[in-house]
């Protein structure tokens, strides 16, 4: 398992981050924005919307201050609204939000926003799931997957794995760590 690592947000506001964050931050939320782009109506132009809003997250991102738990979810939710809500003015000034897609998104306390909130969470988790797995023993994984993915007791992950029921308590317990490590700043 590599050495414990400072969160991706974290090496991303670096004087200098690696050109690795900023695409591991891309692969990330590329995916998510284009899908919201979509909702908004502008399937055709989710690839550049999407593009633009990484632009501005990259260039703003310094400047953004954790204050709170889901803040950056928050901020990439308002970034997304914008540029979409830029679009819509600049492409499209005659045809309003007529459903109150944007506004619902907009607003912290809708559904929508809700929805934004759980797919952003899930997304993410899956990606990092990725993201650390090799980091990992594949017995360790299996472990981990089986008992606290799958929701099997620890004595069938045990059997399933051949380690012993504290073997996987502490598999589950170090893959937890390195995905909270990982993911600190970026879901809650």
């Amino acid at each position: 398992m590599e050495s414990t690592s400072p969160s991706l947000l974290e090496r991303l506001k670096v004087a200098a981050p690696g050109a690795a964050d900023w695409r591991r931050l891309n692969d990330l939320y590329l995916p998510l924005i284009r899908h919201w782009v979509g909702r908004a109506g502008l399937a055709a132009e989710a690839d550049d919307l999407a593009q633009e809003v990484l632009v501005a997250v990259f260039r703003g991102l310094g400047a953004f201050d954790r204050r709170r738990d889901g803040a950056f979810r928050a901020w990439l939710r308002a970034v997304t609204v914008n540029k979409v809500r830029s679009h819509f003015r600049a492409a499209r000034p005659e045809v309003p939000d007529r459903d109150g897609f944007l506004d619902g998104l907009a607003d912290p306390a809708s559904d929508l926003s809700a929805a934004w909130d759980r797919d952003h969470d899930r997304h993410v988790f899956d990606r990092l799931l990725a993201v650390v797995r090799p980091d990992f023993a594949d017995h360790t994984w299996e472990a981990f997957r089986l008992f606290a993915l799958e929701g099997r007791t620890v004595a069938e992950a045990a059997a399933a794995t051949g380690l012993s029921e504290n073997g996987v308590m502490q598999a589950k317990s170090r893959v937890l760590k390195r995905l909270r490590e990982e993911a600190a700043g970026l879901i809650e």
